[in-house]
């Protein structure tokens, strides 16, 4: 776009308040359809929020789909310190008689144990083993004609060496253990790398406490003639850092055999830690214990496995070779055991054995957590009736409903008050979405009746439907409701996949989740055997029977059809004559059909919000076309406008300059006509 200057400098005419004018008159149909955008998007909002309250109604709903799910119990321990319990929904309220024979535990095993071997390290350090620690002149300098390294651990024989043959030479750490190891009769030297470089160490024969290194400074070396010249860097009593040697450990745990190495220079320490960080530990914990007893081991490692249970157990292989750790270098402290419990005497003589000390199997829906053996006295589990549960899940889905109505309301009626509409008047799609849901709340279930049902509509337990729409939970109703048959509500509530039939000979075994809730017929055809040779289902009302299918006397709707999933026993008599008919009943709880209707209305592919959304969001897109080409057209306009004001400065600046240039010639020719009149 050209640049225009259009300050007025000439003229003094604000150029931008006449572009910005013109725009403005021009812009409207631009603002017409940015107020288009903004009301498709207010609807796409409005649908959002409604979806969002219909999502939370159906998490909510979750919950009440089914009956056993439903029941709630308290559950409560006599003596906490040995038994602590809880429940969960589906317990059944009862009075248990819990006896622990014993707990489960975790296998631990000690080792014998490792008594450190005090050692003492040179202040001198070398870059390589090999390179000379004392020089000929050093040792030839040395007082006596036979220079010796004399050196005592506590009671231990005296180690001499003679060293004066090196006078010639010197010496190097390599050559020093060795003639030490030598007179010494053990490996009592040896070269160990410290920060960086080599230095020599020396150590005791045994382990034990009773081992203070002494050096004799005759015919001495300055460097070997003191304690001075040494740190102490491993004490009798430091179990850590006490060297285990070198060798293989093999243990199997968990049906898992795991190998780890250690070297001359691995630390109990260090053999704790290798097992420990093994990243494929199979669950083995190991840990250091500090004791002094009759083995002669004052630090022992512990091996303890993580799970309890008598499967596993902690394995010491035959394979090892790491000295002081074979198989029966261990004692165990603690054998693996399953934990066992008798529940209301049961088994009588044998127990209920579990790996862990959870048990959850022993009595249904209830967590049983062992604390400690009782073997003599039984602790009493007092499961009781809880229905505050289920007043509030009531309550909450009365709260939860009614503000998917409140927020219909607000977005489809107009509100006198504010003398405003909603975002979505006129369209009745939500408010009929909405009756959808209001109708399972009101109607009587699917497959409950008066003649075999206490309660078949959600009114008589206290959920009811005021003039304005709302939800209402009476509680006095629900309460006698509750003590007038509990297991009735809940199967209001929750029913799934249960029923009846209306005949001795035709048993309800069970329904599918894809089987339609309602009221059946099955008409069974057999010989004079009571073998079935024909059998099918229709819903209550029609007059088409359709084939079923059969294994046996067990016949089972087919696929396809309402009644998919639906399977009765058909029982024999010799009294009845072919073919008979029996009304069946598949019975669903308005907790699962609201579920189920949520999930048609939330389909994120095929639902009518879904649908809905995705119309405006076209309307949007379309618009958002036009919306473009506006501000194009505009911008256009704008870049015309300012060319021509451009233009209109430009010709104004011209034409003051062609003025001026007259009234200079204008003046010019009146000078010089006075001029001549004062001539004459």
């Amino acid at each position: 776009m050209a640049s225009y200057s259009l300050s007025g400098v000439f003229s003094g005419i604000d150029m931008d308040v006449l572009i910005a004018a013109e725009l403005n008159a021009a812009s409207a149909p631009l603002e017409r359809l940015l107020s288009q955008q903004d009301s498709w998007q207010s609807k796409i909002d409005a649908v959002s929020d409604v979806e969002q309250r219909m999502s939370q109604l159906q998490s909510l709903v979750e919950g009440f789909r089914s009956a056993a799910d439903l029941r709630h119990v308290d559950a409560h321990s006599a003596d906490s310190d040995v038994l602590t319990v809880s429940a969960s929904g589906g317990a059944t309220e009862a009075v248990h008689e819990v006896l622990i024979n014993q707990l489960a535990r975790a296998e631990r095993e000690v080792n014998d144990g490792v008594t450190p071997i005090e050692a003492w390290t040179h202040s001198t350090g070398l870059d390589d083993a090999d390179d000379e620690l004392f020089s000929a002149d050093e040792i030839s300098d040395a007082a006596g004609e036979n220079y010796r390294f004399v050196f005592q651990f506590g009671t231990e024989s005296e180690v001499s060496v003679d060293l004066s043959s090196y006078d010639a030479t010197g010496i190097t750490l390599n050559q020093l253990v060795t003639e030490i190891n030598t007179s010494a009769g053990y490996t009592a030297a040896s070269a160990v790398l410290d920060g960086g470089e080599y230095k020599l160490r020396i150590q005791a024969a045994n382990a034990g406490s009773d081992h203070d290194l002494t050096i004799t400074d005759s015919s001495s070396l300055a460097d070997l003639d003191s304690t001075d010249d040494f740190t102490q860097t491993v004490d009798g009593d430091v179990g850590e850092d006490a060297l285990i040697g070198a060798g293989a450990f093999v243990y199997t745990y968990n049906d898992v055999t795991r190998t780890l190495a250690s070297t001359d220079d691995t630390t109990l320490g260090e053999f704790r830690d290798l097992i420990n960080n093994d990243a494929e530990n199979p669950g083995v914990v190991a840990s250091i214990l500090e004791y002094d007893g009759a083995t002669g081991g004052k630090y022992h490692l512990v091996l303890s496995g993580r799970d309890t249970g008598e499967d596993y157990t902690i394995a010491i292989e035959a394979a090892s070779t790491l000295s002081g750790f074979g198989a029966s270098d261990w004692t165990q402290t603690q054998s693996a055991q399953n934990s066992q419990i008798r529940v209301d005497g049961y088994p009588s003589g044998d127990w209920i054995e579990n790996a862990s000390n959870t048990v959850t199997t022993a009595i249904p829906n209830v967590t049983l957590r062992l604390l400690a053996a009782s073997p003599s006295s039984p602790i009493t589990v007092n499961l009781t009736r809880n229905t505050d549960t289920l007043t509030t899940n009531l309550q909450s889905l009365v709260t939860t409903y009614n503000g998917i109505v409140d927020a219909i309301d607000s977005y489809a009626s107009y509100n006198s008050t504010t003398d405003t509409a909603g975002v979505l008047i006129g369209d009745s799609s939500l408010t009929s979405l909405l009756r959808q849901v209001r109708t399972l709340l009101t109607a009587s279930q699917a497959g409950f009746d008066n003649d075999n049902d206490t309660y078949t509509m959600a009114a008589q337990i206290g959920i009811e439907i005021d003039r304005d729409g709302f939800l209402t939970l009476d509680q006095d109703i629900l309460d006698d409701a509750l003590e007038e048959d509990y297991f009735g509500v809940l199967e209001l509530i929750g029913a799934s996949g249960v029923g009846g039939t209306d005949s001795d000979y035709v048993q309800f075994n069970s329904a599918a989740s894809v089987t339609e809730a309602g009221d059946y017929e099955v008409r069974v055809e057999f010989d004079a055997e009571g073998a079935i040779t024909s059998a099918a289902f229709r819903e209550e009302g029609e007059t088409d029977w359709r084939s079923a299918t059969w294994d046996g006397n067990v016949i089972t709707g087919a696929s396809g059809s309402p009644e998919y999933g639906l399977q009765v026993t058909f029982l024999y008599d010799e009294s009845l004559s072919s073919p008979m008919t029996s009304a069946v009943r598949v019975q669903q709880g308005f907790g699962g059909a609201l579920y189920d209707q949520l999930e048609t209305i939330l389909d994120d592919i095929d639902g009518p919000l879904t649908i809905k959304t995705e119309r405006y969001e076209e309307a949007i897109d379309q618009l958002e076309t036009r919306i473009e080409a506006q501000e194009s057209r505009l911008a256009d306009k704008e870049e015309r406008l300012r060319a021509k004001y451009a233009r209109l400065e430009a010709t104004l600046t011209k034409l003051d300059s062609f003025g001026a240039a007259f009234e200079a010639m204008f003046a010019s020719l009146e000078s010089s006509s006075s001029s001549s009149s004062s001539n004459n």
